[in-house]
């Protein structure tokens, strides 16, 4: 009975983040530049330091882990990706990334799917890596990290970048404004990641954006980009090497790059945990 009100409750989980990312790409409704905190500036930001984390990508197979509108997997072929599969739960993210992708040459390249994260039935182990900007927290973790561990080759990894529960100053900027996330998704809290640490050989977690918040925040208010680059560069540099010193403020942070490395060794000698 309690595993037929899961299946529920994750089916219910889906049609919501399903209507709810459909919406947003039918009316590409952009929020003001005074308001827009996840604007570019910031997204650009956030995706630096994901794919300078992955590094080398040539000849790799590459899943783009809720690929959104296709942006990022175009950014993964341009890198050397051989192959890069791509599924979001939105069909009209899928549409608009199958566009995209055929209008700029990336055919027999790119390959794009609607699948929700928890029911994902690529073959086993035939991704190098997998990589996922602020989609994690929107899963079930416990399905979602069985199914990353089983795609991928022994050996692989995949690189998140999610936004973290700690801090109570982000947390209340959240509670008021609803309407940016949809009501099924909880930023991740660091006892959440129990199932990728059961399942993965490693598991790595390092902080962005305490100090640094305060640029945003400016960006919010001013709508300024010059403040906004020059305050980020003066906090970046007092941020970065406390954060070193004090790893237990990491979880505070906006965000943090995760990342789950799968053990080389035969999938029987490791501990899967399932």
């Amino acid at each position: 009975m309690k595993t037929e009100q899961q299946q529920a409750d994750l089916a219910q989980r889906h049609h919501i983040e399903e209507v709810f990312h459909d919406e947003k790409t039918r009316h590409m409704a952009a929020p003001s530049k005074r308001m827009n905190f996840y604007g570019p500036a910031i997204s650009d930001d956030h995706l630096r330091v994901l794919l300078a984390a992955v590094g080398d990508l040539k000849g790799k197979t590459v899943l783009d882990f809720g690929c959104g509108l296709g942006g990022m997997s175009r950014t993964l072929a341009d890198m050397g990706a051989a192959r890069v599969e791509g599924f979001d739960i939105s069909g009209e993210n899928v549409e608009v990334a199958r566009r995209n992708a055929e209008k700029e040459g990336y055919g027999g390249r790119l390959f794009f799917r609607r699948l929700a994260a928890e029911d994902i039935d690529y073959a086993d182990e035939s991704f190098d890596l997998v990589i996922g900007k602020a989609v994690l927290h929107h899963t079930d973790l416990e399905k979602t990290s069985a199914q990353i561990y089983r795609v991928l080759r022994p050996g692989g990894a995949a690189y998140f970048l999610e936004p973290l529960g700690h801090n109570p100053f982000i947390n209340f900027f959240r509670k008021l404004t609803p309407s940016r996330r949809t009501p099924t998704e909880r930023p991740i809290r660091m006892k959440e990641l129990e199932p990728f640490r059961r399942r993965f050989a490693s598991v790595e977690c390092r902080g962005f954006h305490l100090f640094t918040l305060a640029s945003y925040f400016l960006l919010v208010v001013t709508g300024s980009k010059k403040l906004y680059d020059s305050s980020l560069s003066r906090l970046r540099r007092w941020e970065t090497p406390t954060l070193e010193r004090f790893p237990g403020l990491q979880k505070y942070c906006w965000t943090a790059l995760m990342v789950f490395h799968k053990s080389s060794q035969p999938a029987g000698e490791e501990k899967r945990g399932a």
